[in-house]
């Protein structure tokens, strides 16, 4: 070989990066049957990948009990709840968890008539429409007890100066217009209804938003009381709070059973 003549070497061709999809379930409620088909269908392999007995290890349907458990990992996009237990990854949605919290609270607190509520710096004066006027007529006294207080400043306008905790502001506005709105079109609505319907608005414009970051204490706060719920599934508008992927679906996913 010439002394001027370059090194050859051998080098590895590298492979092309490939696109894999893991086969996730779309979204199953937590405690509720997962879709048929999707989390059972069987991954053939051919070994384990070290786990001693896959099959025994995973994990069972998870149940709503187990929320209690959960470990907080942190927020994603600053909307949702990433934690984990023994049954798998858990995706919580910050503000329909809060409120389901804040409903079942306000719920109670009504009951005994003893809902918290703060005092406005500066009344909110809202300018109604004759027939918003008789809307607010039959549903004051509901308000009062949920916290409201709310007295006349001239023929169409009502100042509010008082209000459930944690509700001001342009949430404040939102809410009253919302009811008010709902209050038109449900003028023969039974009381228990009415109730629970103001309740739920209060606790939507009062809850966590999306895309607001939680600190570590918050979050784990917000599980926790969560976890105490009579019905942590579904917040009070119907929307659901908690997705599970457990423990099987990861597994199979990975092909490690």
């Amino acid at each position: 070989m010439s002394a001027d003549a370059a090194p050859f070497a051998l080098v590895e061709r590298p492979l092309p990066p490939a696109e894999v999809r893991l086969p996730f379930a779309e979204g199953v409620a937590a405690g509720e049957p997962q879709p048929h088909g999707v989390a059972e269908t069987p991954v053939t392999t051919g070994h384990n990948c070290g786990y001693p007995d896959a099959d025994a290890a995973a994990a069972e349907p998870g149940t709503l009990h187990s929320l209690h458990t959960l470990r907080a990992l942190g927020q994603l996009r600053d909307s949702f709840i990433l934690a984990v237990n023994e049954e798998g990854l858990w995706i919580i949605d910050q503000h329909v968890a809060h409120e389901r919290i804040l409903f079942e609270k306000l719920l109670r607190e009504r009951e005994v008539e003893q809902v918290q509520r703060q005092r406005l710096l500066m009344p909110v004066l809202l300018e109604l429409m004759p027939d918003q006027m008789v809307a607010f007529a039959g549903i004051a006294t509901e308000l009062e007890r949920n916290g409201f207080e709310v007295e006349p400043f001239g023929a169409r306008t009502l100042a509010v100066k008082a209000a459930p905790a944690g509700l001001e502001g342009v949430a404040l506005e939102r809410m009253l217009a919302e009811v008010l709105e709902q209050a038109r079109g449900n003028q023969r609505e039974n009381l228990e209804t009415m109730r629970t319907r103001i309740a739920a608005s209060i606790a939507c414009h009062a809850a966590i938003k999306i895309n607001m970051r939680l600190d570590p204490a918050k979050i784990d706060w917000l599980l926790a009381e969560l976890a105490k719920t009579e019905h942590p599934t579904n917040c009070p508008h119907g929307r659901p709070i908690v997705l599970r992927y457990s423990l099987r679906e990861i597994q199979r996913a990975f092909s490690r059973i």
